[in-house]
């Protein structure tokens, strides 16, 4: 993405749901002293005319009086991914959220001898903040979407490979910039425009697709990746009570009682031995008790001897 592109996109969402057409636009620009045409605010809004520096400051005060309400540049600037300054060249892009942060941060103070430390460092801890806050949220829209197991240095790549392709991809899924770049980055370890450039220089004696064939076939890609991992995150989703309730103490207590009650069929054995050998062991291996009829004889033998002794004593 170009800063030409960037301006365009914003003119376009800014002028876009409204009534006021770019004669309306030039209008306004004439109570400036400006002698912009509709052809010329058109051509601006389609990203074929690069703005100078004094029309890049007037535009938002154009854009204020023809939309009547408050324009900022800031506005103009707003967007994701990164951007090339100059020729797109790799390892020179820029972050749009750095870009806008920059050109429309409060004037730096400083004292008139020498620069405030302080209010540097405060100056620069805030800037910190900032960035984190604008991270941590493409995280967490990262995490919604469920790609946070998306690798990180593949998300920066694709970051900062990332064109006005992606946005237009993003605003007809209806879903953050961010998030089909981390779909990318899941499928390609880059950009949606990284992927599609690749394909678009075939290896030598192989005919160049087409630019429109290799998109489409792409975005069905990026789409069918961004619905997988919806219908992933909703089963995880349905499955979760069902893992807390299985987890819960009062489950693991159940469990015995209910596994007793569910096995059709059971019958609870009379004890250890006969669970474990069962009533034929029994029959097999029984052994008879010894015999006790030598012990009556005995008996028998010892009481007629008393009754001998006694009538010899007699």
């Amino acid at each position: 993405m170009t800063l030409r592109d960037l301006i365009a996109t914003n003119i376009r969402r800014l002028r876009s749901g409204t009534s006021v057409q770019h004669e309306d636009v030039a209008r306004a620009a004439t109570h400036f002293g400006l002698e912009w045409t509709a052809a010329w605010v058109s051509a601006v809004e389609r990203g074929q005319k690069a703005l100078t520096a004094e029309q890049l400051i007037a535009l938002p005060l154009v854009l204020t009086t023809a939309l009547q309400h408050r324009v900022s540049l800031s506005d103009l600037l707003l967007g994701e991914g990164s951007l090339h300054l100059g020729k797109p060249i790799p390892g020179t892009t820029l972050s749009t959220y750095y870009l806008r942060e920059i050109i429309t941060a409060s004037p730096f103070r400083r004292s008139f001898l020498d620069f405030d430390k302080a209010e540097l460092e405060a100056q620069m801890l805030a800037a910190e903040q900032s960035a984190a806050a604008a991270a941590a949220e493409k995280m967490r829209e990262i995490t919604r979407a469920n790609l946070g197991d998306v690798d990180i240095r593949a998300l920066k790549r694709a970051e900062e490979g990332a064109t006005a392709h992606e946005s237009k991809l993003a605003k007809k899924l209806e879903v953050p910039e961010i998030v089909v770049i981390a779909a990318a980055a899941s499928l390609w370890g880059r950009s949606l425009t990284e992927e599609r450039d690749a394909l678009l220089q075939p290896d030598e004696g192989i005919p160049a697709p087409k630019p429109a064939v290799i998109m489409r076939k792409l975005t069905n890609l990026i789409q069918d990746k961004l619905e997988e991992a919806a219908a992933q995150a909703q089963a995880a989703e349905a499955e979760k009570p069902l893992r807390e309730l299985a987890n819960s103490n009062s489950m693991t207590a159940a469990y015995p009682v209910i596994a007793s009650a569910n096995t059709p069929g059971r019958v609870e054995p009379e004890d250890e031995f006969d669970s474990e050998f069962g009533d034929d062991f029994d029959d097999e291996l029984a052994i008879e008790s010894p015999s006790t009829d030598f012990l009556d004889d005995e008996t028998e033998t010892e009481n007629a001897d008393d009754a001998v002794s006694s009538l010899t004593t007699r």
